[in-house]
């Protein structure tokens, strides 16, 4: 692809349709923009392609002109636009043939372009599950055709952007409520919808474009023939849906269905010359016919209020959008544009699955230039919002790369273990100071003495003692317990919190004063950090009260007890005054446990964290989402002012 640079004089969109083909031109170093005729006085042509062949060489005829020379051309088609996975290798250099036709017949028409400097965009339709995929291989279908290609626009959101600047649009007034602009084309339907509380439209779209109306109206002609050639033309062609005379016919039951449902006709009716139709081939049919029947047979053969048939069919897609894409979201206006938009079902189905009236339902005055002037128009957008665009990522990115995630991370997770091990231990000793620390010990005399005189016994030989090796085994299991527990997962909301303020808050001020206020509807979320204690620095913790000399806080908070300390009687079954008098001492003197020297040095070495580097990734695509939802609100909040 190209890009556009400072020298780019202007931006010609196509629209390469399924039924017809439109160009536009955007001026960037001047206000100048208008539709581009391709072939001469015509800035609208039918999709169709020729090549033919003479004295060895090839040429490429397009629209009506290629509709001409069908009957001489080497190959012919129309309708042919498809996903490019989809395409055979003779479909795909249709495709580079017709493309290049078409910029060729605007430089001819323009020659002096062929001298400026400028770039071209191209639609697809607005599918994102099955064209977004296909973006890069369209994309090179276009180059490969010698177009200078930089980019491809979503069609209805095309066709919105340019409905909505059109000098009498309501559009903004009603886009506060929710506006669905319907693309009904002929390979595809698209929609795009947009409402003030939305950071950008919601895009989708069906296979179910308008082709498949006159290819119904033709498949119903060769089953029941008005002439006597039609059921030969039909044996011979029907199935033969690649060939020239096939193709013709097709055509020729396209542009009656664009003057039945243009001119509102009561009745569908064609002619046609079998003799043209065949004369490049073998055995040619001679004769005249023709095809008429009434509106009310129309509707029937398109399967009105038929669940299988092809209106009913549109109708579910509106209803399953509807449901499923919008939602809870108001549509208080359709906006009706692509050259099928003109057939008179379509807009009885918006206005009963949305329940409007036919003023809710404007159709486009001119629907087959509307995409090509809205890819031209939105792509002059993106121009002007890349700059903003790479001021914002370069903020974003400054923030993130100063940002010290390894050194703010680990200050946080160590401060939430250094309060859960504080917090773990007070446990402890609050449930010692209570008598709910204790193990059961057997009344056997010879082993424990005295200790027991007084006690009032339990059943089965076993006395429930409140001892300090109780108190000893519950500190060390408890801190055994620590080597298996994540802590990072208690403090992600306190990390996330100070990412936020940190980083992304640098990115939302400047928003801001790009005059755009980031939604709250989306938040960081930040998973996958790990962090938890060694097996040593438990070890290390349990010693630090289990310990048997000085300088131990067990041993220590016991001696207090006692004006001289010989040995710890880790049995003896503690009274409930003495228990209070260890866990006073606790309170008082070791309930910081480490010194705060010796606490950085145990959570420097004795912590593992992982998952910094996918934090910081993660962030990022939060900024980059920010980001993008900020783009695409001025591609479509641009030209308000």
């Amino acid at each position: 692809m190209v890009t556009v640079t400072s020298d780019t004089e202007f931006i010609i969109g196509i629209d390469f349709g399924h039924g017809e083909t439109s160009a536009a031109f955007y001026g960037i170093t001047t206000p100048e923009k208008k539709d581009l005729d391709i072939l001469p006085g015509l800035n609208v042509i039918k999709s169709a392609v020729a090549i033919l062949e003479q004295e060895g060489r090839e040429s490429i005829c397009v629209g009506e002109s290629a509709i001409q020379n069908a009957p001489y051309a080497k190959d012919f088609q129309i309708a042919f636009k498809k996903r490019p996975s989809e395409m055979s290798e003779i479909e795909r250099n249709r495709m580079v043939a017709f493309m290049k036709g078409v910029y060729s017949g605007i430089l001819d028409r323009h020659p002096d372009y062929k001298s400026r400097k400028h770039v071209v965009y191209i639609a697809r339709p607005s599918q994102d599950e099955k064209w977004k995929s296909e973006e890069s291989a369209y994309i090179k279908i276009a180059e490969d055709a010698g177009l200078p290609v930089a980019g491809i626009q979503k069609e209805s959101r095309a066709a919105y952007f340019r409905a909505r600047t059109q000098p009498d649009s309501k559009i903004d007034s009603q886009v506060k409520e929710g506006v669905l602009i319907v693309d009904y084309g002929s390979s595809t339907i698209d929609f795009t919808y947009l409402n003030n509380k939305l950071q950008k439209p919601i895009d989708h779209g069906c296979d179910l474009g308008a082709s498949e109306v006159e290819r119904l109206l033709l498949d119903y002609a060769m089953e029941h023939p008005c002439d006597p050639y039609m059921h030969e033309f039909s044996k011979t062609y029907g199935k033969d849906k690649g060939s020239n005379p096939y193709n013709q016919m097709l055509y020729s039951f396209r542009k009656a269905k664009e003057s039945f449902y243009g001119n509102k006709l009561q009745k569908f009716s064609l002619q046609f010359d079998y003799n043209d139709l065949t004369s490049s081939e073998e055995s040619p049919i001679c004769g005249f016919g023709g095809f008429k029947i009434s509106k009310e047979d129309v509707n029937k053969i398109l399967g009105l209020n038929n669940s299988e048939g092809y209106i009913e069919k549109v109708r579910s897609e509106v209803v399953k959008f509807k449901e499923e894409k919008l939602k809870d979201n108001k549509v208080v206006c359709v906006y009706l544009t692509g050259g099928a938009s003109r057939m008179d079902f379509v807009r009885q189905i918006f206005m009963d699955v949305f329940n409007l009236n036919e003023n809710q339902c404007p159709a486009d005055d001119n629907p087959s230039v509307i995409v090509s002037q809205g890819v031209a128009h939105l792509s002059y957008a993106d121009y002007v919002t890349a700059k903003k665009e790479e001021e914002l990522r370069k903020i974003a990115q400054t923030a993130i790369s100063q940002y010290d995630w390894s050194g703010n991370i680990r200050e946080i997770v160590n401060k939430s273990i250094k309060a859960k091990i504080i917090d773990k231990a007070w446990d402890i000793m609050l449930a010692y100071e209570r008598g709910d620390v204790y193990e059961y010990l057997s009344l056997t005399k010879d082993k424990y003495g005295d200790h027991y005189i007084g006690m009032e016994y339990e059943e089965n030989g076993y006395q429930k003692v409140r001892n300090v090796r109780a108190l000893k085994s519950k500190f060390t299991s408890t801190f055994e317990y620590l080597v298996h527990y994540d802590f990072a997962a208690e403090c992600e909301k306190s990390i996330t919190s100070y990412i936020v303020d940190s980083v992304i808050k640098k990115l939302k001020s400047a928003l801001q004063a790009f005059e755009y206020n980031p939604s709250s509807s989306k938040s960081l979320k930040i998973t996958g950090l790990s962090a938890s204690i060694t097996k040593s620095g438990a070890e290390q913790l349990s010693t630090r009260f289990t310990g048997d000399g000085k300088g131990h806080i067990i041993r220590d908070a016991v001696a207090s007890c006692w004006m001289v300390m010989c040995d710890l009687d880790v049995y003896k079954d503690r009274w409930d005054s003495d228990r209070k008098q260890h866990y006073d001492y606790y309170r008082k003197y070791d309930s910081e446990i480490f010194s705060s020297y010796s606490w950085d040095v145990f959570l420097k070495n004795k912590i593992n964290i992982s998952g910094i580097d996918s934090a910081k990734q993660q962030t990022k695509s939060y900024v980059d989402l920010l980001i993008d939802d900020y783009v695409s609100y001025a591609k479509l909040a641009i030209f308000f002012k």
